[in-house]
């Protein structure tokens, strides 16, 4: 049997540096057991979706101001020790325009994330 698309919601989530399969069962209201089957099932998160993650304190976030951008890139940086500035998080922001819409003033979410 296949997982349901929560399950497999919270199994990106679980993937999340910081965030526990038990935390991302408990927000999708799903079993931790079957979150650790679906993440069989869902690839490592790209460095795009970990700064879409990041931006949207894990998908809870809808909108922000584009000094957000920074704070990222910092996250970025200690997560992945790649040196990222908020001109690297745009550019990777741009990559995935389903989820993310970076906007004169600020940000926002246009798709679901996880």
């Amino acid at each position: 049997m296949g997982a349901t698309p929560d399950e497999l919601r919270a199994a990106r989530l679980s993937r999340v540096p910081g965030v526990t399969i038990a935390e991302a069962a408990a927000r999708f209201g799903v079993r931790a057991t079957a979150v650790a089957r679906a993440r069989k099932l869902v690839p490592d998160l790209t460095l795009a979706e970990l700064a879409v993650a990041a931006l949207t304190e894990r998908g809870v976030k809808r909108r922000g101001a584009l000094g957000d951008l920074d704070g990222v890139a910092r996250w970025l940086d200690y997560v992945n020790h790649d040196g990222s500035t908020a001109a690297d998080v745009r550019a990777l922001l741009a990559t995935v325009p389903q989820l993310v819409e970076i906007g004169p003033k600020g940000w926002k979410a246009v798709g679901a994330w996880p």
